[in-house]
């Protein structure tokens, strides 16, 4: 039977989280770990009864979190993001930039260099999913390794995009801090909140300047450097015991042999991508009353963004026929095909938002309030401990944003208890969750 107090849980409230945590590390089984967490923390709302705990985790947890406005819209948003990776590689498009592009880079370090300023382009085609099939052509041609083109795409991915105002990373995090402020009466805009917390945001603004340091002076170290050696030397730019994500990988020579590729391939969706996405910030954001700059403040960001993956995917799509590299009755089973293959991402947050949901029915920020109070840990030490914790909670369960759905709506009422500003605790939240995101091992990204 369900408890109607739910600080009764008590120090249970933290097992679900730990269970996950623990899993994580064994298993290094993200969705597994996710789901027996939420399983255990079902059980034990339901008086320890197993049988009952699982449907609620369907009923309860699951359901809700997809039909939440918020969520869904997320959901819709990574939907139309995988369509379009897919439709960019297929189209021609990474391989008409790689074409342009390899004309001018002639080195090692420019080739890095050039991927890394990229990311400023791309900042609002999702990086993490885009950079890496774009710049591939580029790295391999000049002989970057494999692990190299990733630690740089993941850089210039993740924590890029939480420095950004028109990424999903920011409209994820802006709805779990304005969910929050709902909860705390507190009637400040969450956007412009979102924007004060990027100074704070250390770890996203370390990472990225650390990364243009290690291009620079190539200062590679242990087994990135041997990766980089063997090469340079070889040419082999993947390891014999590294497993690379090959779901976006395509036999270009073969697809593009023959083909009409030009710049058109790849200019086009990119520069329709951008009109859509400005235009319909402009429009969802009541540009006529509001202003450019209550545009934005008031946009619907991932609805923007969302439509701008559709409109460019038909862009991309129309152009990949025209040059003749598939029928234009195959524009739609393209799209879907890169749909189902990022089918892993939608569950992994599906998942986080529920364990983010059962920690608020169990009243987690209440019992880390009361311990806060009863042992009189000082205030000032809550951001530091916040973002260890989502670290630590990052590097077990391979997700930020599922960190996030953890530590935002408990790090939000800690700083009004405790009179600590919101942007610090907002930083802490963010860089602690990319920081284990980016050290995970099991990382979605």
């Amino acid at each position: 039977m369900r408890k109607e107090n739910p600080m009764e849980y008590g120090i249970l409230t933290i097992v679900p989280p730990l269970v996950a945590i623990v899993l994580a590390l064994v298993t290094k089984q993200t969705i597994l770990s996710l789901v027996l967490g939420l399983w255990v923390g079902t059980t034990i709302i339901c008086g320890w009864n197993p049988l009952e705990g699982l449907p609620m985790m369907i009923s309860d947890f699951f359901i809700p979190s997809i039909g939440n406005e918020g969520n869904a819209g997320t959901l819709m948003l990574i939907t139309a993001c995988g369509g379009f990776v897919y439709m960019f590689k297929i189209s021609g498009a990474s391989r008409a930039f790689g074409d342009i592009v390899t004309k001018k880079v002639k080195t090692r370090m420019q080739a890095q260099l050039v991927t890394y300023f990229s990311a400023f382009a791309f900042i609002f085609t999702e990086p993490t999913l885009t950079l890496g099939s774009i710049m591939r052509p580029i790295t391999e041609k000049n002989r970057v390794s494999r692990v190299k083109l990733a630690y740089i795409c993941d850089v210039m991915g993740c924590p890029f995009a939480t420095l950004s105002p028109i990424t999903s990373y920011s409209s994820y995090a802006t709805g779990l801090i304005a969910a929050a402020f709902v909860g705390l009466s507190i009637t400040d805009n969450a956007w412009m909140t979102f924007i004060k917390a990027i100074p704070l945001n250390f770890y996203a603004i370390f990472g990225m300047l650390a990364l243009l340091f290690v291009i620079i002076t190539k200062l590679d170290i242990g087994p990135m450097y041997k990766a980089e050696k063997r090469a340079v030397e070889t040419g082999q730019l993947i390891g014999e015991n590294d497993v690379p994500m090959t779901k976006y990988d395509l036999d270009e020579d073969k697809l593009f042999d023959g083909k009409q590729i030009t710049t058109a391939n790849f200019l086009v969706p990119l520069i329709t991508l951008f009109i859509t996405l400005m235009a319909m910030i402009m429009w969802s954001g009541n540009a006529g009353e509001n202003g450019i700059g209550g545009a934005f403040r008031n946009a619907n960001i991932v609805l923007s963004i969302t439509l701008s993956f559709f409109t460019a995917s038909i862009a991309a799509g129309i152009l990949g026929a025209r040059s003749k590299i598939f029928a234009y009755k195959e524009i739609v089973s393209n799209f879907t095909h890169g749909v189902a293959l990022n089918t892993d991402i939608p569950v992994i947050l599906v998942l986080a938002w529920s364990i983010g949901s059962l920690t608020g029915v169990m009243d987690l920020k209440g019992y880390l309030i009361h311990i806060v109070e009863a042992n009189d840990i000082a205030p000032g030490l809550m951001p530091v401990m916040i973002f260890l914790v989502g670290a630590l909670v990052g590097f077990s369960t391979g997700s930020s944003w599922g960190v996030w759905a953890i530590t935002i709506p408990i790090a939000l009422p800690i700083a009004a208890q405790f009179g600590i500003p919101m942007e610090l605790m907002i930083g802490a939240s963010l860089s602690g969750g990319v920081f284990g995101d980016h050290c995970s091992p099991i990382s979605d990204t």
